[in-house]
């Protein structure tokens, strides 16, 4: 399947800081509905950028990956659920644990690891890729072209 998102920027970032307030300018761009499928090895930061997200999207909770759960929601200007993938064993667990229902009822989806779940990162208006350890990260953002021109304005 030909992908139809288009790179919309890619940012480096120099502290946890830096990528949390990258994640905050994309949340508030982030419309109803929204998947977004972050994908980088492990410690590369893609929680601390969901944290941002959560707080563009009006979440003032800590956020925490959900490794062992999978799944978490929140309640902000729109509904979000963010999910872990990286323990995923078999894709159903996803249909199982109604991930794919949120999305049709209108909350904003946040899969770390969501390129275990082909379907998911198939269906994701959003890929963004985040490579770095420590403190410093490349991001890139992919975006279907509605949410492209937004998330390059914040870059």
């Amino acid at each position: 399947m030909e992908s139809r998102r288009v790179i919309a920027c890619t940012v480096h970032t120099a502290s946890e800081a830096d990528t949390v307030r990258f994640g905050v300018g994309l949340g508030e761009c982030i419309e109803r509905g929204t998947c977004v499928s972050l994908v980088g090895p492990l410690g590369a930061g893609k929680t601390v950028l969901v944290g941002g997200l959560c707080r563009g999207l009006g979440i003032n909770e800590a956020v925490v990956s959900p490794t062992f759960i999978l799944l978490e929601s929140f309640q902000g200007r729109l509904p979000v659920v963010h999910v872990d993938l990286y323990r995923l064993e078999h894709e159903r667990e996803l249909e199982e644990l109604g991930v794919f229902d949120y999305v049709r009822d209108g909350a904003v989806l946040l899969a770390e690891w969501g390129d275990r779940s082909p379907r998911l990162h198939d269906m994701a208006d959003v890929e963004i890729r985040i490579e770095g350890d420590g403190n410093e990260r490349s991001i890139t953002v992919h975006a279907v072209p509605e949410l492209a021109d937004a998330f390059a304005e914040i870059a």
